[in-house]
């Protein structure tokens, strides 16, 4: 069964672009004949693990008349796979050209929805405000000249309504839709009004993480971990005002992002250790860092899944999670680590200090973490799972 997998990263690397490229390399290494159409950012490490596949890119979709030709033929390249999972996010106008021309054979495995049509509508925020690469993204994909256009405040409204227009109508012609959380799952059906809940399919973590996560790394840190990007979805700036409650509590950060300034800002004015790293470019560095965390952090006000959690439960790190989405799937709250508000700055102070205080129960939470990932959210179950969505 021929199948294409069609991802583009939105100007960075991160836990989506992750989850794509291990599923497509699990997939061949279960002889399935897939393809990987990309476009976007890879990691000097994933190059050297994809090299001898079949990597093809994907054509810009700027609506010009040498771009349309070749977007013809890259959809007639693409009608020849029994099966097209694009995997999280596509451009907008790539996904309506799959929808029409190749819906009734396009399964869409969502990591969230179109954000910038439908954030105002789950967190009341402008999406410019708190994406890193809207602006980045748009110029790639539509011009310098159309992208600030369309992003400019005299128009932003009737973009987020023609961008909601053209979600809905390219969602519903999708021959299926799987999701990768139950939380999704039912956003999903609530917002597109879809007649039945799409499946769930768990993400895996990277299996070279899992490799590593044998490796005995030196000894536990004295510092907690997040692994995000420094954008105000991620919450950061709750991370450290909680940090500021517990005396010694030291924080560092796996990412990049608009908000670095004013974290080390806001550290420094509460008197918060912190150490923003910059974004990790190997497994072996993420690895050492989670294995030599105290435990793990991850407050996003909203998440539709949530890979971190997952990863750190590999090296056996406990976590205080999030209550707002998908993370609630994966922490059992008191066992495996901490379920929070993440606007609850004292509650969140209060588990830190419960973990730092305690090597027993960062012990006990990490070994039930750890147990808890090896049973639910391996890359290989995650794979299987959605090879038999597609072939269903």
């Amino acid at each position: 069964m021929p199948l294409a997998i069609v991802h583009q990263s939105y100007g960075r690397f991160g836990g989506a672009e992750r989850v794509a490229l291990a599923h497509f390399e699990q997939l061949r290494r279960m002889n399935i004949d897939a393809t990987l159409f990309w476009s976007g950012l890879v990691t000097p490490g994933w190059q050297t693990r994809l090299k001898g596949y079949d990597i093809r890119t994907i054509p810009s979709t700027l609506p010009t008349p040498r771009n349309l030709a070749t977007m013809i033929r890259f959809l007639r390249e693409l009608s020849r796979y029994d099966s097209i999972i694009i995997h999280h996010h596509v451009d907008p106008l790539l996904a309506l050209y799959l929808a029409r021309n190749l819906g009734e054979r396009t399964i869409w495995y969502s990591g969230s929805m179109f954000e910038l049509a439908w954030e105002k509508w789950i967190t009341g925020e402008d999406y410019r405000s708190i994406s890193q690469t809207v602006k980045q993204t748009g110029q790639e994909y539509y011009g310098k000249t159309l992208s600030s256009l369309v992003l400019s405040n005299n128009v932003f409204d009737q973009t987020v309504r023609l961008a909601r227009t053209v979600d809905i109508h390219a969602v519903r012609r999708y021959s299926k839709i799987v999701a990768n959380s139950k939380f999704l799952s039912r956003f999903l059906k609530r917002i597109y009004k879809l007649n039945d809940t799409p499946p769930v399919v768990y993400p895996g973590p990277d299996p070279m993480l899992e490799q590593l996560s044998s490796k005995d790394f030196t000894g536990e840190g004295d510092y907690m971990l997040a692994v995000s990007p420094l954008i105000p979805l991620k919450n950061v700036d709750g991370m450290i005002q909680a940090a500021s409650k517990v005396p010694s509590a030291r924080l560092v950060v796996v990412g990049e992002g608009q908000d670095r300034v004013s974290l080390e800002e806001r550290a420094g004015m509460l008197q918060v250790p912190l150490f923003l790293k910059g974004n990790c470019h190997s497994e072996e560095e993420l690895a050492m860092l989670y294995s030599q965390c105290m435990f793990h952090i991850h407050l996003s006000l909203y998440e539709p899944f949530g890979l971190t959690p997952v990863e750190a439960g590999l090296f056996k790190k406990a976590s205080i999670v999030t209550d707002h989405g998908g993370p609630p799937e994966i922490i059992v709250d008191g066992e495996t680590g901490f379920i929070v508000n993440p606007r609850d700055y004292g509650m969140i102070a209060k588990r830190m200090k419960e973990l730092l205080s305690s090597p027993e129960l960062r012990h006990e939470m990490g070994q039930k973490a750890r147990k808890r990932v090896l049973e639910k959210f391996t890359l290989e179950r995650s794979a299987k799972q959605l090879l038999a969505e597609v072939e269903s």
